[in-house]
């Protein structure tokens, strides 16, 4: 159902609205958009907005146009673009896919690690997390960057260079999720607090070189991230 917009930044909320209408399928992928004058006169605002909105969609990779035939959707898979606005449109399935596999590729690459860390390489690990810290709590940052890192540092203690290469690989597929999932997180210190503690309980189990303990704590975390995006979606619905 389209609402009227107010004036206060017409554009952001006509974006919101294309936006929640390409994720629950009322504009499905080939589908053809209507014109800026309908969508003008649906929306209640000037053409203005509405191509500044689109105009964002285009160059995040949602919709084409040409010229004469109007805007489409396209193909927006998270397998193939990696934009955080792709994100808040991507099919519910392909995200639970990727936390899915990210569940059970890292907690098994966590327990090895906390087996075969050096001294050196916990360090790496406490300081990508004390960076992570910082990002999110006194720069007020999403994070992503950090957190990624972090996640990476205990790839690396594993000494298995193929985790690694899986990580790196999909490396900016990752980001997009991790900038996507801790942008909600922005104004809630609550779901802040919460991964830093999250974290913690991983660092520490590292630490002690409990191979279970750390399992267990980085599948909780991962589990946590995943069921919060899936409830975020169903609001969405």
């Amino acid at each position: 159902m389209i609402q009227k917009i107010s004036r206060q930044k017409a554009s952001h909320q006509t974006l919101d609205q294309i936006k929640q209408s390409i994720s629950d399928g009322t504009y499905p992928i080939g589908e053809k958009l209507p014109s800026e004058n309908v969508l003008a006169d649906a929306f209640g605002v000037s053409r203005v907005p509405i191509r500044e909105a689109l105009g964002v969609l285009e160059a995040s990779g949602i919709i084409t146009s040409r010229q004469g035939g109007g805007r489409r959707v396209i193909d927006h898979s998270i397998l193939s673009k990696y934009e955080p606005i792709v994100m808040e449109v991507a099919r519910p399935q392909e995200i639970d896919a990727l936390l899915e596999m990210r569940e059970v590729i890292e907690h098994e690459a966590a327990a090895i690690a906390a087996l075969r860390r050096t001294p050196e390489e916990l360090v790496a690990i406490e300081n990508a997390h004390q960076a992570f810290i910082l990002a999110t709590t006194q720069n007020k940052n999403i994070g992503h960057k950090e957190d990624y890192q972090f996640h990476r540092t205990i790839m690396v203690a594993s000494h298995n260079p193929f985790f690694v290469r899986i990580l790196d690989n999909m490396h900016e597929l990752y980001l997009g999720v991790l900038m996507y999932s801790l942008s909600q997180n922005k104004g809630r210190e609550v779901e802040t607090e919460r991964v830093i503690a999250e974290h913690e309980a991983i660092v520490e189990a590292i630490r002690q070189q409990d191979c279970d303990e750390t399992s267990h704590k980085m599948r909780l975390h991962l589990t946590n991230v995943r069921g919060k995006l899936n409830r975020l979606q169903q609001e969405k619905r």
